[in-house]
């Protein structure tokens, strides 16, 4: 920034001198015009007097048709003003200005040449020793100056950005003391509007979405240590108990019967955090189709036939629906819904679509059972949440959870609600191909 600094300044220092001596020349001219009309009327008294008197420190020259020095101030003596080249283009456009350095000083002359009657030519100059210590004088303010000006400059930057950078400073030494266990603290914010402040705004935002997946994960890692804790309890439990003494060969099988059992659910359960898992990820494998919305809802329904349930699959879409997405994924949460309302409604389980717009179908799972309580209606989709009736079934609490988000990675959405008369239902709502 410094060096920025220096070559600016250096430039204008620079442009500054250039124009200041270019204003003198122009000064320099304006006068010797002014003196013009002066020395044309000496001019007539030229061939009676060989010397010129002019006012001040002027010079001036009067030169012959013939070009020949016919009179001069007595400064200059025999120098001339103009070589002979000089006087016949003077002559040649009258009033036409023509400059030239003389070295009748150190430091020459400004010189200005124009005809007159007769044939004759009068130069008129100013001395530029003036002009020069008016530039020495400007060098040397410029040459202190500009160091001094680069100095303020520096220090009056410093000082700046040290204020701008104050509140930056603050907030990054908050930022380090917010370690992973105290998420919820937030980044002090300035208040001022600017962009720093909607940057600590921006950063508090995702410090608390931060802390909220943290917090998610926890307790998902907290409620699933608890449901695997069960299954393996019970699975070493029955271990232990056909390890003691000699069972028969009737009492070990039904032991290992038991055990199979506990490790199909023990597989089930790793199978949906892992879907869970991939899906928070964005990782999930789809890969979209158009199905079929009546064969979609038969295969889901003969699937479950043999349950001891009654389905009914009903398509109240004229001319019947397809929808884009993967069959698998909405198989599984079609499943997962059937599996829901078998567990923990009564009745039939209907599975029925319905066309609320062009553009999207919806599928609907329900049941004649008691329903959502109001406490599980609101968090339905949350991971392991179970109502208070559900503890008659083995259920872990994902089946709804992960149909959300098996909804969500098809483009769609889900709601959960409670029928008039009893009855849960669960809605998804996918987008029509």
């Amino acid at each position: 920034m410094a060096s920025v600094t220096a070559v600016v300044l250096a430039a204008t220092g620079l442009l500054l001198f250039g124009q200041f001596s270019r204003d003198l020349d122009k000064r320099t001219d304006v006068e010797l015009g002014e003196r013009a009309a002066g020395v044309s009327e000496l001019a007539r008294q030229v061939p009676q007097q060989r010397l010129l008197e002019v006012s001040g420190e002027g010079l001036a020259q009067v030169f012959g048709p013939a070009d020949e020095l016919r009179a001069t101030t007595r400064q200059l003596d025999r120098t001339r003003l103009l070589t002979p080249v000089e006087v016949v283009a003077a002559r040649r456009t009258p009033q036409r200005l023509t400059r030239k350095t003389v070295a009748t000083t150190d430091d020459g002359a400004r010189v200005r040449a124009f005809a007159i009657a007769g044939g004759a030519v009068v130069a008129i100059a100013e001395a530029r020793d003036r002009r020069e210590q008016e530039l020495a004088r400007l060098a040397t303010l410029l040459t202190i100056g500009l160091p001094g000006a680069l100095l303020l400059a520096a220090f009056t930057g410093y000082q700046v950005a040290g204020a701008a950078l104050r509140p930056v400073e603050h907030i990054r030494s908050r930022a380090a003391q917010i370690g992973e266990t105290d998420l919820a603290e937030r980044l002090p914010q300035p208040g001022t509007g600017d962009e720093l402040d909607r940057l600590t705004a921006t950063l508090n935002d995702l410090l608390g979405r931060l802390s909220g997946a943290l917090e998610s994960e926890r307790r998902i890692v907290s409620d699933a240590s608890h449901e695997l804790r069960t299954p393996i309890s019970v699975l070493q439990t029955r271990l232990d108990v056909a390890l003691l003494g000699e069972p028969d060969k009737d009492a070990l099988r039904n032991v290992v019967h038991e055990a199979r059992g506990d490790v199909q659910r023990l597989a089930r359960l790793a199978d949906d955090l892992l879907v869970l898992a991939r899906a928070d990820q964005g990782r999930l494998p789809l890969r979209p189709e158009p199905v079929d919305v009546q064969d979609l809802l038969e295969q889901a329904a003969g699937r479950h036939a043999k349950s001891g349930h009654t389905l009914t699959v009903r398509v109240e879409i004229p001319g019947g629906a397809v929808v884009l997405a993967d069959p698998d994924r909405l198989g599984q949460a079609l499943d997962n819904l059937v599996v829901n309302a078998q567990l923990h409604g009564a009745g039939p389980v209907e599975l029925v679509a319905r066309a609320p717009s062009p553009t999207v179908v919806e599928l609907s799972v329900s049941d004649r059972g008691p329903g959502f309580s109001d406490e599980l209606l609101t968090r339905a989709f949350e991971r392991f949440a179970q109502g208070s009736h559900d503890s008659r079934e083995d259920g872990a609490g994902l089946g709804l959870a992960i149909v959300a988000a098996l909804t969500k990675a098809l483009g769609g959405s889900v709601r959960a609600a409670n029928r008039q008369g009893g009855g849960a239902e669960v809605t998804l709502a996918v987008p029509a191909a």
